[in-house]
């Protein structure tokens, strides 16, 4: 019988990214994973996986690599036991398709140690070495050619893409879990309270969070109604259809629609991404919203100069220089599982992060997608602010769904196939309110 549990996440390891500790091979050594909902891919770098201590590594002849717009890694494919949280209260898949990941100079994964991808089979993209097999050459001697990062073999490069199984979806399919998942965050940036230390910053209890598999709505001290469902239209990323965004109390932009051209590739006008640590918004949206910032703003355009491109690293500017009771709310309007609107509120203290990139420096969220279709990317900053569910189990959402579909069916579909649900989040601060409101409601009795 499927079951629900949840994991610690910190957020100090892939710059504001939240990863989670897992466990690889036979000698169940530990790693840290980041966790993407943007991707599908399970991999892990090749620094930390010992493939001498390994008895349930099993060889495969498929390789992947893998581009994520900052950073790329390439690496052979083997199957072994992957196992998330401790005995007695976690989950084991024992043939886990797993990448070993040569991330070259540029480190993708940052401080963490892999990546775990909860989207779709359909963005687990591979190579199947069809000539190696058939040549039934042995499958640990592709194992080592491809991590020798040599290419003058033609066995080598006679190739097939398929997609592999993701390590989500097997969970689910082999009954260890429901086809549901939920985050609770605090931020989208690495809180420093003094200096910028990371291991000082581990222990900041802004930068932990939970990670909830199976069952997420049992977890009832973790949220609490409403509970908002916008629509997912595809099962390859989380694709959402975003309606308009609104700043302040008046003005309202709509958001622009994909380009015909892009509907194949990327599906609708937005995603939802757990591995984005910003709002990245189309040039022409992002326009409009620093067009009405201006109004509450009048040296918005200084303000907002080391924000004008997204960079890998992560800036900011001097906290004293920021009021933010002058800046206002942003909503993003969704469709939502059942054709209704669904509000999502962005307030300040979640687009603009105090005390990051460093103590007493804030750093602005929201990016401008230069050179990108008209898709939106609706990252931490949004998904922090409440309980995010994320139900694939409605509809013919994931593995099951026909590739056959053709795009025009799927923007037309209005049944949802799956959804992802917001609930207004409850912290320990909020807990201690509620306890207070009722000693003090019962003590005036």
């Amino acid at each position: 019988m499927a079951h629900s549990i949840r994991l610690a996440l910190t957020n100090t390891l892939a710059d504001g990214g939240y990863c989670v500790r897992a466990h690889v091979g036979t000698h169940q050594h530990a790693v840290h994973l980041i966790l993407d909902t943007g991707s599908s891919t399970l991999a892990v770098n090749h620094t930390c996986y010992r493939l001498e201590s390994d008895n349930h590594a099993d060889f495969t002849y498929y390789t992947q690599s893998i581009n994520y717009g900052v950073g790329s890694w390439h690496g052979p494919v083997i199957k072994t036991q992957v196992s998330l949280g401790m005995f007695g209260h976690g989950v084991t898949l024992p043939d886990a398709y797993t990448a070993i990941a040569d991330t070259g100079k540029f480190e993708c994964f940052k401080h963490a140690d892999g990546i775990l991808g909860l989207a779709y089979r359909p963005l687990n993209h591979a190579h199947y070495l069809f000539e190696a097999a058939e040549t039934q050459t042995p499958k640990k001697d592709v194992y080592q050619y491809i991590m020798s990062g040599a290419n003058d073999s033609p066995a080598y490069k006679q190739m097939k893409a398929v997609t592999l199984p993701s390590y989500f979806t097997s969970l689910e399919e082999q009954g260890v879990v429901s086809d549901k998942f939920a985050f609770w965050l605090h931020r989208s940036s690495i809180y420093y309270d003094n200096g910028s230390c990371r291991t000082k910053a581990l222990a900041h209890w802004q930068n932990h969070g939970l990670f909830v598999m199976g069952e997420p709505v049992m977890h009832r001290d973790l949220y609490r109604e409403p509970m908002l469902s916008a629509k997912v239209l595809h099962d390859k990323f989380y694709n959402v259809n975003l309606l308009s965004v609104k700043v302040g109390e008046t003005d309202l932009h709509s958001a622009p629609v994909l380009a015909e051209k892009d509907v194949t590739r990327w599906c609708s006008n937005a995603i939802v991404d757990t591995g984005a640590t910003v709002i990245g918004l189309p040039v022409s949206l992002y326009d409009k919203v620093v067009e009405s910032l201006e109004k509450y703003i009048s040296d918005l355009s200084s303000i907002l100069e080391p924000f004008s491109a997204f960079s890998s690293q992560e800036k900011g500017i001097p906290l004293a220089s920021l009021t933010l009771s002058d800046w206002p709310k942003i909503e993003f309007f969704l469709e939502g599982e059942n054709g209704e609107d669904v509000v999502l509120t962005l307030p300040p203290e979640a687009y603009w992060q105090i005390n990051a990139p460093e103590f007493n420096s804030a750093s602005f969220k929201i990016f401008p997608l230069k050179h990108w279709p008209n898709q939106s990317i609706l990252g931490l900053p949004l998904i922090s602010q409440y309980y995010t569910i994320f139900d694939r189990s409605k509809g013919n959402v994931g593995d099951r769904r026909s590739d056959k579909k053709e795009s025009h069916e799927i923007e037309n579909d209005k049944k949802a196939n799956g959804v992802i649900t917001f609930a207004e989040k409850v912290t320990l601060a909020s807990t201690i309110e509620t306890v207070k409101s009722a000693f003090s409601h019962h003590s005036n009795k």
